[in-house]
């Protein structure tokens, strides 16, 4: 049966039903309370005096079951069960405070908790964690929640059809889900209310989770635009968890849990579940009247008819609902209109801006190319006049200047035609051995730094699908400017590596590091320019033209670059190169 719940009074009528129909039965059945007395062995005696402190945990975001306040104290459902355990076997508990559920799982883990106060049972957490269960406290149903604007799902099998459904990481419900639909698209989130925040606003179509804690989130946080579209084929079972390595303590907490009785759990239910109920009801009165209205069927009746009369009301609202989603649509279509309209626009400056960075790129080739002739006869007719014997001095200062500039010119109109090649060059696209062309550049530059006492640290790299001639360039660039900004260390070390990473990450950084004099990085915001530079020619000699060179093939390759450093204290250049290169208009992201 599907019931669909419009606002908070309907959750908690709803959440009476289900839950106290199941807890009423129970009662009747148990006869009572057990006996409170938890008679314990020898060895499990002995265990206690061993270990006079048990750590154990809990998911720090799950109300209404455990949740950790501001100052860090711990209270619900799971936690008044765990301090009736304390009581009755005389253990002595310390609760270890954990950020998220997924620490409190790995610290179960790790051994670090001897067991967890409130868990549903999984094989994966049997297998994987080590913890041995015990039978389950308590049990609600698990529903799906949905916005009011969406069709009702009748099991986890409708889920597959959502544009996303909203759950948390490491949660049961979650692993059963992606376990029986891998397919399923799933928005991951730290906790329930997260999950049901993402679905009230629009980030995701639903969310599945137990009653209890549905209806205490819709409760606190207001959530009035939810309802309960159905419920899945899964309980929802709570029991405590215990690690596998200590039987006597199992044992002990089994014995212990035995002596909470139906009712002990029906009133730490309602002090959390209903709160506002507990100080105007005689719980007592309020058992018994339920028992009886739900054996002769009245709240049954009594649902339906409520039910019909919120349909009408449903019906005139969704009314004016379509009203408004179409005033909506139109002012949507018009915004579309204008967007589409911008759109154009920025296309035609885009193919402008790409064809005049074309011609400027142009006429940089041929304006570099064309210099080079001439500047080369200057430097040949002033090597010849140097060999001229009869020069005085000042003749020969004049002459070797103008060698040392042709040559720094020439050096410069080299650097501005790679600069243009760069950008007019296609990618050849290859599997290269990224450790290995970062040692071969190595031992070129080894010839320059001869005489020098330099560390070079090459850490394992991958092969990477990229074009090996202008990776290699940007590897020359980055390595020669780290052992040019280390001379005056001693040693120098200069380190080439990768950040770490997850498998299904789309890039790969890798990292350039030195020791070297550093910068100021409030100066560097054009460090990556052509002709921009931050040390004097005079101390570090260079064109300007090689980090320029960097950024633009690898933007080329779809990637990014970007530094790190202070003054004296040595930089980090950082590229990133995607597992899965498309060549992209360097120009056009550099404008």
């Amino acid at each position: 049966m599907i019931i669909g719940v419009g606002n908070k009074l309907e959750w908690a009528c709803l959440y009476l039903v289900a839950f106290f129909e199941t807890q009423a039965l129970a009662a009747l059945q148990a006869g009572g309370d057990a006996n409170r007395a938890v008679a314990l062995t020898q060895s499990e005696q002995s265990w206690i005096q061993q270990h006079p402190v048990v750590h154990w945990g809990a998911d720090p975001q799950w109300p209404p079951f455990s949740s950790v306040d501001a100052q860090g104290n711990i209270s619900g459902i799971d936690v008044d069960i765990v301090k009736l355990l304390a009581e009755r076997t005389g253990l002595n508990l310390r609760f270890v405070e954990t950020h998220t559920w997924s620490e409190t799982l790995g610290k179960a883990g790790t051994g670090e908790i001897d067991f967890i106060g409130g868990i549903a049972r999984t094989k994966e957490r049997e297998r994987a964690l080590g913890l041995r269960f015990t039978e389950m406290f308590c049990n609600f149903p698990t529903a799906i929640v949905t916005r009011k604007d969406m069709p009702f799902m009748t099991s986890l099998r409708d889920l597959r059809s959502s544009r996303s459904v909203a759950l948390p990481k490491d949660y049961a419900t979650t692993e059963e889900l992606q376990a029986l639909f891998p397919e399923a698209r799933v928005l991951l989130t730290e906790n329930e209310e997260q999950s049901m925040l993402a679905v009230a606003e629009n980030g995701a179509d639903a969310t599945a989770l137990n009653l209890a804690s549905a209806s205490y989130i819709v409760h606190m946080r207001g959530l009035s635009n939810l309802k309960i579209s159905g419920f899945t084929e899964i309980e929802f079972y709570l029991a405590i968890a215990v690690r596998k390595d200590l039987p006597d303590l199992y044992s002990i907490l089994k014995k212990g849990l035995a002596t909470i009785g139906p009712k002990e759990k029906e009133a730490i239910y309602a002090a959390y579940i209903t709160p506002e109920t507990r100080d105007q009801l005689d719980w007592k009165t309020w058992r018994r009247g339920l028992i009886y209205s739900l054996l002769g069927g009245t709240a049954i009746i009594g649902i339906v008819l409520f039910r019909n009369r919120r349909l009408r009301q449903e019906i005139e609202l969704r009314k004016a609902a379509e009203a408004s989603v179409r005033q909506a649509n139109d002012r949507l279509e018009q915004h579309a209109q204008q967007l589409d309209s911008h759109a154009r626009q920025m296309e035609t400056l885009n193919s402008k801006l790409t064809l005049a960075n074309q011609d400027l790129e142009a006429f940089s080739y041929s304006v570099s190319h064309d210099l080079i002739a001439p500047l080369r006869r200057v430097r040949i007719f002033a090597d010849l006049m140097s060999l001229e014997g009869n020069l005085g001095s000042s003749e020969k200062h004049y002459i070797d200047a103008i060698k040392v500039e042709g040559k720094r010119m020439g050096d410069l109109i080299e650097a501005l035609l790679a600069f243009a090649r760069v950008g007019r060059a296609q990618l050849r696209l290859e599997p290269v051995n990224l450790e290995e062309l970062t040692r071969e550049v190595i031992s070129e530059l080894k010839v320059d730094t001869q005489g020098r006492e330099v560390r070079w640290e090459v850490e394992p790299l991958p092969t990477m699908e990229c074009d090996r001639g202008l990776i290699r360039q940007v590897l020359v660039n980055l390595l020669s400017n780290a052992a040019k900004f280390t001379r005056s260390r001693t040693p120098a070390i200069i380190k080439v590596g990768m950040l770490p990473g997850k498998p299904d990450d789309q890039e790969v950084v890798f990292f350039v590091k030195d020791n070297g004099v550093g910068f100021d990085e409030s100066r560097a915001t054009k460090l990556f320019e052509a002709f921009h530079r931050l040390h004097q020619s005079s101390e570090y000699e260079g064109s300007g033209i090689g980090l320029a060179n960097v950024k633009r093939i690898i933007q080329k390759h779809g990637g990014r670059v970007w530094a790190e450093s202070e003054v004296n204290g040595g930089s980090t250049f950082y590229i990133s190169l995607n597992r899965s290169p498309a060549e992209k208009d360097g120009d056009a992201l550099s404008a």
